[in-house]
């Protein structure tokens, strides 16, 4: 149940809403004055406070939120003070409202400028003030409840983060699968045939690069951080070797895929050095998907480590090879080379 719960944090953040939505939606029944009039704006300010990922999110969404609602009632009730002609009011409020809503420090939720505005023209018509404290302060208490809930039982979104972290690295080793496949085909595939084999990697690199910034993001004033201190660090340096390695893995696809073609009247590789380029990433996909925290198992890495000598003794023996063949031979070898130690275990690592 726990790694199902880890696994699927919308479960979390649902709870996480429906208890702040009720508590705001309690609290708001004892409000005096106008504020009681408007209780189900309480829960709506629970639910975005709650709605966010990480207790930082919380905060600041919770914050440019009510920002952009006070921003739009104040825009509202200035332009009811001004304009006598209804109609003409809304329009000149909704494109001040709009036009202020691409004040980037609002971020997303400056949305709620203009929206708030047309309702205070149009719900609260016959009583402006009120309308305004109770949309603005209602919907501040419930954001209240929200950022206290979750920082109560604040989310720390490590397991999706190791899951994009997994899906890039399967995506890298399935790479080198494609390569490996093409280079010990009879004869060199052609540049469609290498095209398709060539997979999308930056999507992935991106969803990567986002999980772990959320996951940082959740440890500030996250009384949980500590607790996964070791299993974060672990993550931060997954994250950095794998970055290095996409940069090393796309580069060796474009080398393989523009030297080693059937259009070329002449191969680098050619069909002496082809077995054992193939061997070599055979085992480096086999190392990288051995990756466990930040390093590979010492095993793998050391049949990658062989692979890579043998590779280098036979580009050594082979005499059929021109200058531009050893530097596109060289090329891979040390792209491997650089790949390994991104993800060879640190001296003293166990």
């Amino acid at each position: 149940m726990r790694r199902t719960w880890a696994r699927h944090p919308r479960m979390g953040l649902a709870i996480r809403a429906a208890v702040a939505a009720s508590v705001a939606w309690w609290l708001a029944q004892l409000l005096p004055g106008p504020l009681a009039e408007y209780p189900y704006y309480a829960p709506l300010g629970a639910v975005i406070a709650t709605t966010a990922t990480t207790l930082a999110g919380s905060v600041r969404t919770s914050t440019q939120t009510v920002a952009s609602i006070a921003i739009g009632a104040a825009v509202a009730l200035a332009g009811d003070a001004t304009f006598d002609h209804r109609l003409f009011t809304v329009t000149v409020v909704v494109a001040v409202g709009v036009l202020l809503a691409g004040w980037q420090r609002l971020g997303s939720p400056s949305s709620w400028l203009p929206t708030s505005a047309l309702f205070v023209l149009i719900i609260g018509h016959d009583n402006p003030v009120a309308y305004v404290l109770g949309l603005g302060g209602v919907t501040f208490l419930g954001a209240l409840v929200g950022v206290a809930v979750a920082a109560a039982f604040p989310p720390l979104p490590l397991a999706p983060a190791e899951q994009t972290l997994a899906a890039l690295r399967d995506t890298l080793a399935g790479q080198l699968d494609d390569l490996v496949d093409g280079l010990r085909q009879e004869h060199p595939p052609t540049q469609d045939e290498w095209r398709g084999r060539k997979r999308t990697i930056d999507p992935l690199l991106a969803q990567m690069r986002a999980a772990v910034q959320q996951t940082d993001e959740a440890r500030r004033g996250n009384r949980r951080a500590r607790r996964y201190r070791d299993a974060a660090e672990r993550l931060y340096r997954q994250a950095r070797a794998l970055e290095s390695l996409t940069l090393l893995v796309e580069d060796l696809t474009l080398v393989i895929a523009e030297t080693e073609i059937a259009e070329n009247e002449r191969v680098a590789l050619g069909p002496h050095l082809r077995p054992a380029a193939a061997q070599t990433l055979a085992a480096l996909a086999d190392a990288l998907r051995s990756v466990a925290g930040a390093a590979a198992d010492p095993e793998a890495i050391g049949r990658a480590d062989a692979a890579v000598e043998a590779f280098t003794a036979e580009l050594r023996r082979s005499r059929a090879t021109t200058d531009d063949d050893l530097f596109e031979a060289g090329n891979i070898v040390e792209n491997v080379r650089r790949s390994l130690a991104a993800v060879r275990p640190a001296a003293g690592d166990s």
